[in-house]
């Protein structure tokens, strides 16, 4: 079906005319006005008041339209012809109540087009989690297998389509920040646009789909449940039963065939995830490496070489800027040239060229030194002080075999449990504490509030428990 079949050929004019903001407007007062009906239709007094309310608030100047001899001044005249107008386009329609007062009525596909404009201008932060929660507990729940079409194929599909378009979304609007980076914009510009990334993309969006909403942790489950259905030939036959009546298919044949690419559709989607999230990774990072070069490049002190080369860059862009017959193909003045003169030279001679010779001078090779000569009993004396000094140190090894020792017949024990009498007793504490915040070790740390004092020493409590293998 034609879609000017549907609204009709001036449907779009209202959002293309000199007036389209205050018809813009008119269409959400007219929309918001209906959020307290029980259909999409209100008094046309009432919404002529609401609209007459927004004209006197705005302080909107005289209107006049190019087909209408009478110029408006009056906020009720600009509210009464504006919604006339909106009629005319298709926007609205009127219809009489049964007790003959006239109601002001949206059609579906203007409140869809509305629903969509008011999407755009005040765009809303997809859930990911949500959908992706809503998925797997529609696909996980048995009890709606009853009706495995309308109650878990359709919908999963619909949310799917909808998770997958809210990344794509997402991966788009990173290369628009990333576009809009080559644009003539100054430093103060590049480091807010920057800001405006990291609060709006980099620390809600992208930083949620790589941890609390990231899918691969309910991909399998939802690729198995899917196989389950196409498998089991009860569900299936129900399945494209259910999307004969729902979908008003008279052909099996093709019902069958279409149940079977929406599940595949699914199946595909959830497979190119880890694509996808590539690629946003990719433009993510590139984003902010190329954010980051183009202000410093912007931020460049003057007084260095790049800052020089920098200035004058700008210097020489802004002059071929405001000549239009300059070409770049041409050569520079010289006063541009004279600016690349930043190491001049004092004079030129046959010497100034010459490349400085490498020494090759051959020096008599120093005899190797006499070695130590250690008796036997020596050599083992000077090896068990190694030892010892080894045993000694707080290398990793060493704190987990004493934390080891510690825990031999326990699971965990707070570090205000173990004794201390030296100050070497105290650095032994801090390496445990420190070695304890690495994945490596047999034993993890957990922070605590109190602090502790002990023989004239302070530290901040924490626990040592036994790393679950």
């Amino acid at each position: 079906m034609n879609l000017f079949d549907v609204v009709g050929e001036n449907f779009f004019k209202p959002l293309t005319s000199q007036f389209k903001t205050l018809y813009f407007d008119c269409l959400t007062i007219i929309y918001d006005s209906y959020r307290s009906e029980l259909s999409y239709g209100i008094d046309r007094e009432i919404l002529v008041a609401k609209m007459s309310d927004y004209f006197e608030r705005s302080n909107i100047s005289d209107i006049e339209f190019e087909d209408e001899a009478e110029i408006l001044k009056d906020s009720r005249a600009k509210a009464t012809t504006f919604l006339r107008k909106l009629k005319d386009f298709g926007w609205v329609e009127y219809e009489i109540s049964n007790n003959q007062t006239a109601k002001v009525i949206m059609p579906d596909y203007a409140v869809t087009v509305v629903q969509t404009l008011l999407d755009i201008s005040h765009p809303k932060e997809m859930e990911y989690q949500s959908e992706i929660s809503m998925i797997y507990s529609t696909l996980t729940n048995e009890e709606l297998l009853d009706r495995p079409y309308p109650q878990v194929l359709r919908p999963v599909f619909e949310r799917t389509r909808a998770l997958f378009d809210g990344l794509k979304k997402l991966n788009t609007s990173i290369k628009k920040y990333i576009e809009e980076i080559t644009a003539d914009k100054t430093s103060e510009e590049i480091i807010r646009d920057f800001f405006t990334y990291h609060d709006e993309i980099g620390s809600k969006a992208y930083h949620r789909i790589k941890t609390e909403d990231n899918i691969s942790r309910f991909r399998n489950t939802i690729i198995s449940r899917l196989r389950d259905m196409l498998n089991d030939p009860a569900v299936f036959e129900r399945m494209v039963k259910g999307y004969q009546n729902i979908e008003n298919e008279n052909d099996a044949c093709s019902a069958e065939d279409e149940v079977k690419a929406r599940i595949s559709a699914i199946i595909d989607s959830f497979r190119s995830y880890d694509e996808i999230v590539s690629e946003i990774d990719k433009k993510h990072s590139k984003y902010l490496k190329n954010a980051v070069e183009r202000a410093k490049f912007l931020l460049l002190n003057t007084n260095n070489i790049e800052g020089k080369i920098s200035t004058i860059l700008q210097f020489m862009a802004e002059c071929y800027n405001q000549e239009e017959q300059n070409n770049l193909m041409e050569d520079a003045s010289d006063e541009i040239c004279a600016l690349f003169n930043m190491f001049p030279q004092g004079f030129l001679s046959g010497e100034s060229l010459k490349a400085v010779a490498i020494s090759r001078k051959i020096t008599a090779v120093e005899d190797i030194f006499d070695p130590v000569d250690l008796s036997e009993e020596e050599r083992e004396l000077r090896k068990m002080a190694i030892s010892e000094k080894n045993k000694n140190r707080f290398s990793k090894k060493n704190v987990e075999q004493y934390v080891a020792t510690l825990l031999s017949d326990r699971e965990c024990f707070m570090a205000s449990d173990i004794p201390i009498e030296t100050k070497r007793d105290l650095i032994r504490i801090v390496f445990i504490s420190l070695y304890g915040h690495s994945t490596k070790t047999e034993y993890i740390v957990k922070p605590k509030e109190e602090l502790i004092c002990l023989q004239g020493f302070k530290f901040r409590d924490f626990e040592i428990t036994r790393r679950s293998k």
